[in-house]
This record gives C-alpha cells, structure tokens and sequence, in this order.
C-alpha cells in the first residue's frame, strides 16, 4: 500500500519542468503588472500643491514696563503687535505649475503685509514676489512653481489673529493639500535679529 502511494505522487522530470514553467510564467506575469501599473502612475500629471502655514510673535510687549508707550511701524503702517506669518508652498506634483493663483487672506480685520520671499532661486528674483490686494488680502505671484520647489513667503501682521488665515489657489485639476496644522510659537524680541535680520532692518521700533 505504501509503495502504490509513493508511485502516485512521484513526478517525473518532464512533470516538473513544466510546472516550473507556469509558476515562473505566473510570477513574471505579475511583476511586469506591477511595473507597468508604476510607470502608468509615474507617466500621469499630477498637480498637487502642499502648504504650511506658522505664525510666531516677534515681540512681546508684557515683558516691558510701560508696554503702552512702545509703537511699531512697517512700511509707514502702524503695528499693533509684531507677527510674523511664515506660508511654505510646495510643488508636491511632478509637473510644473504656471500661474498659480496663490492667495493668503485673514479671517477677521488683522492685517496682512507682505514682507520677503525666502530662500529665492537663482534667476526667480523677477518670477516670485508679492501684490497686496487690500489690507487683508495678499497674492503671491509665482510664474511657475516646479516639481519639488518650495516657495516661502513671508508676511506681517499687525496682531495674533483671532482665526488661522485662508489660503486657497483655486486652480483646475489642481489638487490643494495642508501638510501640518499651524502652529504658535513664542519668540522673544533679542532673537527677531538673529533670526530674521531682514525684518529687523526695515521694522522701526521706538519707545517713548
């Protein structure tokens, strides 16, 4: 009984070449599947923006005595309170974005003032920069933004706002996604020159 069993589950080499045929013809099969559903995806547009937005007081008047004697001015507008609102866009796509309409407003009357873009590209000094559409509304103007480029903008406000600002860039096929919530962070005034010596120098402080 035992002999008749092990004679029926033998294979012969003919058997076994050609189930190692399917298999290796199954498993190649589903590689190139794979390969080919990667490229597909790798070969369609995709138009994607990400964007992070912060927002860090510049300078905290409860740390000096006579805080109501002390007044800021940026650009001939007057500052109650120093803010400083930092909006990272990137291209997280992998096609170019031309004209994007890339727009910062606030939810209440605290205003908005475009102050630099960082970390400029070579030759984008003419490509990216500001128009402010009223006091709270600002555009950031960008000829194109590439695959993987990041653009910073860096804003003013005149006070913490009472809600986070609206950033929209209402685009077609475009699709717009936040990375991160924002966040507050206290900053002390002796670091505003260290940190950002380009607002310092343009930001006139004075205490009566």
């Amino acid at each position: 009984m035992t002999e008749s069993s092990e004679a029926v589950f033998q294979l012969s080499t003919s058997d076994i070449i050609a189930i190692t045929a399917v298999v290796v013809t199954l498993v190649v099969g589903v590689v190139s599947w794979i390969v080919s559903a990667s490229l597909a995806r790798r070969s369609m547009k995709r138009m994607e923006i990400q964007y992070r937005l912060r927002m860090t007081p510049l300078l905290d008047k409860s740390r000096f005595r006579e805080a109501n004697q002390i007044t800021m001015s940026y650009q001939d507008e007057v500052i109650d309170e120093l803010v400083l609102l930092e909006v990272d866009i990137i291209n997280s796509g992998n096609v170019a974005i031309e004209s994007p309409p890339l727009k910062i407003e606030s939810r209440d009357a605290t205003y908005i003032i475009p102050a630099y873009i960082d970390d400029i590209p070579d030759g984008y000094d003419t490509f990216w920069e500001f128009e402010r559409e009223d006091g709270e509304t600002c555009l950031i103007k960008a000829n194109h933004i590439n695959p993987g480029q990041v653009l910073k903008a860096r804003f003013l406000m005149d006070q913490m706002p009472s809600g986070e600002p609206i950033f929209t860039c209402p685009m077609p096929n475009l699709k717009l996604r936040r990375s991160n919530n924002i966040e507050i962070s206290p900053l002390a005034n002796k670091l505003l020159e260290v940190m950002y010596p380009t607002l310092a120098s343009a930001i006139k402080i004075t205490i009566k």
